[in-house]
C-alpha cells in the first residue's frame, strides 16, 4: 500500500481517461451511446464496481453514464484524489481503500466488475484468489471485464525473476513492484468458472529510441524523440496486454 501512495502522491498522479478496453466493452456488452442524452442497453446492469480503481478513471466514466458505482484501491491517496474528482463533477460513487483477496462486500453485490491492470501487479496465486472473490460477488451471469499484460510484451523478462513469467521491477515509476505477464494458459486457468465471450490481445509497436514505461514518459512530456522516416525505422519494442470479457457461471 505505501508502495501505491507513493505513486500517486508523487509520480504517478493518476490517470485521466478511461482506458480504450472499458469503452469498448460497455458500448459493445452493456449500453452503448447514441446520442447526447441517449443509450441503446445491451444488458440491464446497475451495479458496477472498478477494482484497483486508482484516482478514479473509470468510476467517473460509469458514474457520467448513471451506473451505480463503487471503486475499490489499495491506495489511501488514490481514492481521495478519487473523492475530490467525483465532488467536482457532481458524481456520486462509493469508494473503499481494500484488498481485492478479501473484497469487503457481500455475496452478488455487483452486475458488473472491471479491473485494469491490477492482477498483473500480484503474484499468480494471489491473481486466482482475486478471481475467487470476484467471482464471490458477482450476480448469475454477471460480467467481468479484466486487462492484464501479456508475454508477448517487449518487457517480459525486465526486473528480478521471483516466480513464472513474474518479476519485480527495478526501474521506471513502478520501481518495487511486481510485474505478471500472463500466458494463454494462465488465462484458461484463471478464468475457468467463466464463460470467456471477448478475448483480444492489444499490441502497440514503437521505435527502440524509447525507453521503459513508454507510454507514461510520452503522456507526462518528460521526453520528446523526432524520428526521421526518410531512413529505415524498426518498430522492435511492443506493449502488449490481453483484454477478456466473461460471464460469471
Amino acid at each position: 500500500m505505501k508502495k501505491w501512495n507513493e505513486i500517486y502522491k508523487k509520480e504517478l498522479r493518476g490517470i485521466w481517461y478511461p482506458m480504450l478496453g472499458v469503452i469498448r466493452f460497455t458500448a459493445r456488452y452493456l449500453k452503448r451511446k447514441i446520442g447526447i442524452d441517449l443509450y441503446e442497453t445491451k444488458k440491464e446492469s446497475k451495479r458496477i464496481i472498478d477494482l484497483g480503481c486508482g484516482n478514479g478513471n473509470h468510476v467517473v466514466f460509469f458514474a457520467e453514464q448513471g451506473f451505480d458505482v463503487s471503486g475499490l484501491d489499495l491506495s489511501e491517496e488514490a481514492i481521495e484524489i478519487a473523492e475530490a474528482w467525483l465532488n467536482k463533477r457532481n458524481l456520486k460513487a462509493d469508494l473503499r481503500v481494500g484488498d481485492i483477496e478479501k473484497l469487503p462486500y457481500p455475496d452478488q453485490s455487483f452486475d458488473v466488475v472491471t479491473s485494469h491492470g491490477v492482477l498483473d501487479h500480484i503474484p499468480f496465486e494471489k491473481a486466482k484468489k482475486a478471481m475467487e472473490e470476484i467471482k464471490r460477488i458477482l450476480v448469475p451471469e454477471g460480467y467481468v471485464c479484466i486487462s492484464l499484460r501479456s508475454t508477448e510484451d517487449c518487457e517480459f523478462g525486465r526486473g528480478k525473476k521471483v516466480a513464472q513469467n513474474t518479476f519485480v521491477l527495478e526501474e521506471g515509476y513502478e520501481k518495487g513492484v511486481i510485474q505478471h505477464y500472463f500466458d494463454f494458459q494462465e488465462i484458461k486457468e484463471l478464468f475457468k468458472d467463466f464463460k470467456i465471450f471477448d478475448l483480444e490481445l492489444h499490441e502497440e509497436k514503437f521505435p527502440s529510441i524509447f525507453t521503459v514505461d513508454k507510454s507514461f514518459i510520452q503522456s507526462s512530456g518528460k521526453t520528446k524523440e523526432y524520428i526521421d522516416v526518410f531512413k529505415p525505422v524498426e518498430l522492435k519494442l511492443k506493449y502488449s496486454r490481453w483484454w477478456i470479457s466473461a460471464e460469471k457461471v
